[in-house]
């Protein structure tokens, strides 16, 4: 399948919070070991295994009173000081906030609009898990093309999936991380958006073991903070999504590459931070087939942040560079961004599936 070529958009570097520890409380392997042997099934052997399993070292929860509003006002903040964004001027502002209650993003969208003193109806939000980014771009491209000369289309993920998810479950408690983070869509300068493809992909029930690949459990659930309270958490077939999340991500790759070949210029892999496992069964296989390209994993001191995770990265792309052993990037490299995970509307049989080009 042909991929036409974007024209006329650009975006800036991302913003993001993980420095703020104000805002955040990080969580080592220690505290994770100990979570995962207060739940129904067996929990890890040691803090050496947490860290071989899920390739995360630490991961950042809420600070007590701090909400979900909070890091949206902060990254709102961030963008005006890195670039001079009034939100006020924005017609419309993207807002990525995934959890089971299809609700939550709503209500995080009404408090914006309150808290900033903007019309609701300005505030486009959604409730689309790891590839929410992807989506934002897309969505964000769609409606700069149609907005006059000079506009700036800011997007805003806002991740706390530790209120979705219970504390014990080993199949998440190690891996999942609190993230918040801010781009601007634009058109006069930047990094060009080259190419955004989103999709949802059905999976047939014998690859899904007959299982569905994700559902929601409600009931009184440990959080990560020591309390429990009642609420609606994610639980995983994880050998299923292993499998297919692992093949889409590859195949996400593969067909960013082929967009942009053939070319000289430099190719970086920013991929969604899933878990460890995935990651590394992922880089296994483009290592042999893009040998030119350089592979990006930052998940050890961020973990999966869900839609925050790949603008996570870029906004530290050149320090992760450097800290792999590679150069700062230079104009003209090419950064491929592919991204696969929970379809947030048919969790149960589909994965959504999603890539980006971006030239810096």
């Amino acid at each position: 399948m042909a991929y036409q070529p974007m024209t006329g958009v650009r975006c800036t570097h991302a913003v993001d919070l993980a420095d703020r520890i104000d805002l955040f409380e990080l969580i080592g392997n220690e505290r994770v070991l100990e979570l995962s042997h207060q739940g129904r099934g067996p929990g890890f052997a040691t803090e050496a295994t947490v860290a071989k399993s899920t390739g995360v070292e630490q991961r950042r929860i809420l600070r007590p009173g701090v909400k979900p509003i909070d890091l949206a006002v902060e990254v709102i903040d961030r963008l005006a000081e890195e670039f001079g964004l009034d939100i006020h001027d924005c017609p419309w502002i993207g807002l990525c906030h995934s959890n089971t209650d299809p609700a939550a993003a709503d209500r995080l969208a009404d408090k914006l609009s309150r808290v900033v003193g903007l019309p609701r109806e300005r505030v486009a939000n959604i409730n689309f898990g790891c590839v929410g980014y992807l989506e934002l771009l897309r969505r964000g491209a769609g409606q700069l093309a149609e907005l006059p000369e000079g506009t700036r289309v800011p997007l805003l993920t806002v991740e706390t999936p530790e209120d979705w998810h219970d504390a014990t479950d080993r199949a998440f408690c190690g891996i999942i991380s609190a993230g918040a983070t801010g781009t601007i869509l634009q058109r006069d300068a930047g990094h060009k958006l080259r190419y955004i493809n989103v999709e949802h992909i059905p999976v047939s029930d014998e690859i899904r073991n007959h299982q569905p690949f994700f559902w929601v459990e409600e009931g009184e659930f440990l959080r990560f903070s020591g309390d429990t309270s009642q609420r609606r958490v994610m639980r995983m077939n994880g050998e299923a999504v292993f499998l297919s999340g692992v093949n889409l991500m590859i195949e996400a790759c593969r067909t960013a590459f082929n967009a942009v070949s053939p070319t000289d210029q430099r190719i970086i892999v920013v991929p969604h931070q899933p878990s460890g496992k995935m990651l590394r069964a992922m880089i296994a296989v483009l290592r042999d087939e893009l040998p030119c390209a350089e592979i990006i994993n930052n998940l050890a001191l961020y973990g999966n942040s869900i839609s925050s995770s790949i603008p996570t990265v870029l906004a530290r792309i050149n320090d992760v560079l450097v800290d792999q052993g590679s150069d700062r990037l230079s104009e003209g490299d090419l950064l491929l961004l592919p991204a696969a995970g929970i379809c947030m509307e048919t969790r149960a049989d589909h994965l959504t599936q999603g890539w980006a080009v971006i030239e810096w």
